[in-house]
């Protein structure tokens, strides 16, 4: 008598397990894009409080050039604007650009997209309220109060 044993999978088996991988990729890659959304948001939120404000805030501080320092927010063109003085000249040659992170990011301020750290002291003589940081799938807050204070 002969024995006849058979090796290998069905093909019910087969579409199963193929079909199992199909959901968990498509699981997987929805997570991927959103927790890159959200990183593109707070990356950008990051730039922001730490290299721009805080370091406009300090430069006034320091009395750096003897003036007040300030970031103007240019949405049009996707930039910040770190500038020496109290109100914003468009085209100064003390003027430094840095592009956004993220060309999808949006950002506004409640109080105006001119944020003026008074010399000496820090505290804010334009632009202080709620900073709104989106790209239409996830939002970051800043909140800039009038004694200078950076809260995210």
């Amino acid at each position: 008598m002969q024995k006849s044993h058979q090796h290998g999978f069905t093909l019910i088996e087969l579409v199963m397990v193929l079909a199992l991988i199909g959901v968990i990729a498509s699981f997987s890659a929805a997570m991927s894009l959103s927790s890159l959304s959200k990183s593109a948001v707070t990356q950008e939120r990051d730039l922001f409080v730490t290299l721009l404000l805080r370091g406009a805030r300090a430069a006034s501080l320091a009395n750096i050039g003897g003036t007040a320092h300030g970031v103007q927010i240019d949405n049009a063109n996707h930039q910040y604007i770190l500038f020496n003085g109290t109100t914003y000249t468009a085209g100064a040659g003390s003027n430094r650009v840095i592009p956004y992170t993220n060309s999808a990011i949006s950002i506004t301020n409640s109080a105006g997209n001119t944020i003026v750290f008074e010399q000496l002291s820090g505290s804010v003589a334009t632009g202080a309220g709620t900073i709104t940081i989106s790209n239409g799938n996830s939002t970051q807050s800043i909140i800039i109060r009038a004694v200078g204070q950076i809260d995210w």
